[in-house]
């Protein structure tokens, strides 16, 4: 029997560290600042910004999709999210620069630094693999 259960023991860990894990899939997850976004704008990669709070359900959905797609590796793997906290920074100056009404907005730029779609509370697989579509 102990056998048995060794050879489980070490197969349940195989799957567990081949899996993709949410540090490893949100490796290229950014906290927001002026600082980090204008260096994102610069880097000639596609970024995303994500403006979520920690209390809202739509905000945790987006995050999962996104998980999701990224996940699935290349392109949409090696996309930064950069995430804005709205709690943080609603009423800001870069928030009204950035025109962001609310949480739960979703902005993709491309690799030149230019803003080339968004959502606000979209929250479905398609949505937001078209905002990763236009970006990559």
């Amino acid at each position: 029997m102990k056998t048995s259960r060794r050879a489980l023991l070490a197969f349940a860990a195989a799957i567990v560290l081949a899996a993709p894990t949410a540090a490893s899939v949100e490796a290229r997850t950014l906290n927001f600042s002026v600082k980090t976004y204008n260096s994102l704008l610069k880097s000639g990669k596609p970024f995303m910004l994500g403006v979520h709070t920690s209390w809202c359900s739509t905000c945790d959905r987006q995050k999962r999709t996104i998980s999701a797609l990224k996940s699935k590796g290349k392109p949409y793997s090696s996309v930064t999210v950069l995430e804005m906290d709205w709690d943080k920074y609603r009423g800001s100056k870069i928030g009204r620069q950035l025109r962001i009404p609310r949480r739960s907005t979703l902005i993709m730029y491309n690799g030149k630094g230019k803003e080339v779609g968004r959502t606000i509370a979209g929250t479905s697989t398609s949505t937001i693999k078209g905002l990763f579509d236009k970006g990559v």
